[in-house]
């Protein structure tokens, strides 16, 4: 049964985390030490108790008379690059009567990932109906989806001791998605194995063959594609003539996997994963300006896929997205893996691995991915020497994950 805290530690943990500015803290702090003065008053550091009691007291007092009220709207990002910063604007007026002094926003109880970087960002002063905007700055320490508490707005008028006021800007989430260095040149092997109609057939509304010219008609085909005119032109049946686009649909393989050492895996191997993630977002972003269709399957506590619905209109965002979610696995992906890029090889041109070891289940894969008859393209992202001897071979290829994350990787 989980234990809920009392209503007294509930109000304890709100005045010491909340009400408590880092000063009140170190006031508190010099209060509780001279305490010990209480027992008689011919130790004179009695004084300094009662004083600050007393100084409490005065800024209670005056930052409830004088307590703010506040009109609020907020507007912040929905997504934000690692190592970046999201820029939240949020508009304040005062609707109170008295003058509001001190304000500022704070972001209490962040998850660990993200960090309020301008925390001591406020506005001096507001006069009655005057309205002011107060940056607040977010960083995105590392990739992810985090709900973010509400951003309280407060004042901390007098003497910076108490936070007075809690006017609350609620906001959703924030979105870190993977950083990444675009490629200069990616070079995958050719393939005869293309999707006809440059699209998924579900998506197909609205689009045509290419029309190329006429020929004479062959008895037995389709009469809705005669044309009269130039029947009429030439004396003999004529038949309009179309060449269906072709597109190449390109799946990309990420492996999520890393050595399932107790209790902790090695920092090194997280730093494979997170190199691999960058580039398979680079890929992902070169493989979007040669308008392929993309595949995207990854496994880790589940099983992502990915589909674009059209070459044309392929959502890199959408791919960042699931990249920025995607959490590492002790156990071997492949058992996930396997099963869901089979039933779309038939369909698929090329098929690009990004991997962070080598050993014989990724090897198993490789090989049905030849046998489907599908170009391949193989690239290990590892600093340590792999469980079996990776090949060498013109599409497969050995990165550094430092080189990566440096974007030292600009030709593949």
């Amino acid at each position: 049964m989980k234990h809920r805290p009392s209503w007294l530690g509930k109000k304890i943990r709100y005045f010491f985390q909340y009400r408590l500015t880092p000063v009140g803290q170190m006031a508190v702090f010099l209060m509780f030490l001279s305490a010990s003065g209480i027992i008689t008053v011919e130790i004179p550091i009695y004084q300094m108790f009662c004083g600050i009691v007393a100084l409490f007291g005065v800024v209670e007092f005056c930052g409830t008379l004088f307590r703010p009220r506040l009109k609020v709207t907020a507007t912040f990002p929905e997504k934000v690059t690692v190592g970046d910063t999201a820029l939240g604007l949020v508009s304040i007026q005062n609707i109170g009567y008295f003058p509001a002094c001190d304000i500022m926003c704070g972001c209490f109880l962040l998850p660990e990932g993200l960090s309020h970087t301008n925390a001591r960002a406020m506005i001096p002063s507001l006069a009655r109906g005057q309205q002011a905007t107060l940056p607040v700055e977010i960083l995105g320490e590392r990739r992810g989806e985090y709900p973010i508490p509400h951003m309280s707005i407060h004042s901390t008028f007098p003497l910076n001791f108490m936070r007075i006021g809690s006017a609350n800007v609620p906001v959703n989430k924030l979105t870190v998605v993977p950083s990444f260095h675009r490629l200069e040149q990616l070079d995958i092997p050719i393939s005869h194995r293309y999707q006809h109609g440059g699209m998924l057939l579900e998506s197909r509304s609205g689009n045509a063959a290419e029309y190329v010219g006429n020929r004479e008609y062959i008895p037995g085909e389709p009469t809705k594609r005669l044309d009269f005119r130039a029947w009429a032109r030439v004396g003999k049946p004529v038949v309009r003539e179309y060449q269906e686009e072709f597109c190449s649909r390109v799946a990309i393989v990420l492996d999520t996997h890393v050595e399932p050492r107790w209790p902790f895996p090695p920092r090194q191997a997280l730093q494979e994963l997170e190199a691999a993630i960058s580039l398979t977002a680079a890929v992902a972003d070169s493989l979007t300006h040669m308008g392929t269709t993309i595949e995207l399957f990854a496994a880790g506590p589940d099983l992502f896929f990915f589909q674009t619905a059209d070459a044309q209109f392929t959502s890199f965002e959408s791919i960042l997205e699931i990249l920025a979610s995607i959490e590492p696995t002790r156990h071997n992906p492949f058992d996930q893996l396997t099963p869901a890029i089979s039933e779309s090889l038939e369909s698929t041109s090329v098929v690009i691995c990004l991997f962070t070891d080598w050993d014989e289940t990724r090897e198993m894969l490789v090989n049905q991915i030849i046998r489907s008859g599908c170009a391949l393209r193989v690239l290990l992202v590892r600093e340590r020497p792999p469980t079996r001897p990776f090949p060498h071979d013109e599409y497969y290829t050995a990165l550094s994950p430092a080189d990566v994350l440096r974007g030292d990787v600009c030709l593949l």
